[in-house]
């Protein structure tokens, strides 16, 4: 009995030395800090506060997702431009994408698309025009530390069109104030009225836009994204007789800051 008393004792004894250096450390105005698994004491506030920081540091860094640079190819098609139509828009858009995923963070983009729309006005004005444009540009994501395969995209794009119109105008009787709605231009040659009416005038036009979406994962490789795009006029070198109201890429000219919608069906490759 006296032995496992003394026993007892000794052990009590040794477990007070071990736990004395850090209590009289920390009375001392001491710190202990855990670095690569063992307990250091420090008597210095400022290299305390850079361990923890640092202990910090790799503990975020330990949960952080790495992606490899190469983290995917997409390829895309537009259905809004065709929604629209179909419901009685007069203009018609077919677009393409492609983009490339960096780390899951930058995506470099392409589209390609091709527009046309054949109009009349209710003041009589008939403008029509078909042709190509392209776009490029990059989508940051903001997503890109989640675990969800969804993305939060926020991007610039730079647009350009070089295409061909159409501009008539056909002489409306007002029958409220009398007279002529877009009358026909006056022939100083022979006398008399023609038409106003010119074709196949040409004009180039470039934009950009600022574009924010969202990429929702829906199954596999199918992603569903749609994205509201400002865009904003940098030049239209047009024909000397008639400034173009629609441009393909671009949309209807209007004053101010146009915006535009988008809705596309995404495919992500398998390599």
């Amino acid at each position: 009995m006296v032995r496992k008393i003394l026993g007892f004792s000794i052990s009590l004894l040794l477990a007070a030395a071990w736990c004395a250096p850090p209590l009289r450390a920390q009375e001392h105005g001491s710190s202990v800090v855990m670095r690569e698994g063992r307990a250091v004491v420090t008597s210095d506030p400022a290299k305390a506060q850079a361990w923890e920081k640092e202990k910090k540091r790799k503990e975020k860094q330990a949960t952080r997702i790495v992606y490899p640079l190469l983290n995917g190819y997409s390829v895309g098609v537009d259905l809004w431009g065709p929604g629209s139509y179909a419901v009685g828009n007069d203009a018609l858009t077919v677009e393409v994408s492609a983009d490339v995923n960096l780390k899951n963070i930058l995506l470099p983009t392409v589209e390609v698309g091709y527009a046309k729309i054949d109009s009349w006005s209710d003041g009589g004005s008939h403008y029509k025009t078909a042709a190509p444009y392209f776009r490029v540009g990059v989508d940051y994501n903001a997503f890109s530390q989640k675990a969800f395969q969804h993305k939060l995209l926020v991007g610039l794009r730079y647009g350009v069109s070089r295409f061909k119109y159409d501009v008539s105008s056909l002489s409306v009787e007002d029958d409220v104030y009398g007279g002529t709605i877009n009358p026909n231009m006056e022939d100083d040659v022979w006398g008399g009225t023609v038409p106003y009416d010119y074709k196949g005038m040409k004009a180039t036009m470039q934009w950009f836009e600022f574009c924010i979406g969202l990429r929702a994962h829906i199954a596999g490789p199918i992603f569903m994204g749609w994205a509201v795009r400002f865009k904003f006029d940098i030049s239209t070198k047009a024909d000397e007789h008639a400034v173009p109201w629609y441009t393909p890429g671009y949309g209807r000219h209007c004053e101010g800051t146009k915006m535009g919608i988008s809705y596309t069906f995404i495919y992500k490759l398998p390599f």
